[in-house]
C-alpha cells in the first residue's frame, strides 16, 4: 500500500531546500505547528507557514549546514503519522563547533497537508 503523505512530505522538503515559500504555504494547514524542543538555540513553537519560514531563518542563522540528508521513514498504523530520519552535519555559527547528529521528525498530516512537525535530535548544537 502506498501512503500519499510520503509525496506531500517530499514536496514540502523540496520546497524548503528550494526556498519555495508559496509551496510551503500551500502544503501547511492553517493551524500548522513546528515544535522545537527546549535546550535548542531555536527552541519554541512556530505556528503557520509564516512561523515555519521564520524558523528557517533562525535555523540558518544558527547553523551552517554542510549535510542534511534523509535516511528513511517509518510508517505507523495511522497513515497520517510518519517518522522521518535525517543525518545532519553543521557548524554552530556562534561557537564554531561542529555539530553532527541524527534527527527523527514526527510528522502529522491532515486533508493532504502537513499539520505539525516535532523534531527529536540525538545531539543538540552547542
Amino acid at each position: 500500500m502506498t501512503n500519499s503523505n510520503l509525496a506531500i512530505q517530499q514536496q514540502f522538503v523540496t520546497a524548503v531546500f528550494a526556498g519555495d515559500a508559496a509551496t510551503i504555504h500551500a502544503l501547511a494547514t492553517a493551524d500548522f505547528e513546528l515544535v522545537q524542543g527546549s535546550g535548542l538555540p531555536y527552541a519554541g513553537t512556530y505556528r503557520g507557514a509564516a512561523g515555519f519560514l521564520e524558523f528557517l531563518g533562525i535555523f540558518a542563522a544558527t547553523l551552517e549546514v554542510e549535510k542534511l540528508e534523509p535516511v528513511g521513514h517509518f510508517l505507523s498504523d495511522d497513515p497520517d503519522r510518519i517518522i522521518f530520519e535525517f543525518d545532519i552535519r553543521a557548524v554552530h555559527r556562534a561557537t564554531g563547533r561542529p555539530f553532527d547528529t541524527s534527527l527523527l521528525e514526527a510528522w502529522a498530516f491532515r486533508d493532504g497537508k502537513v499539520a505539525w512537525i516535532r523534531p527529536h535530535y540525538f545531539n543538540i548544537p552547542n
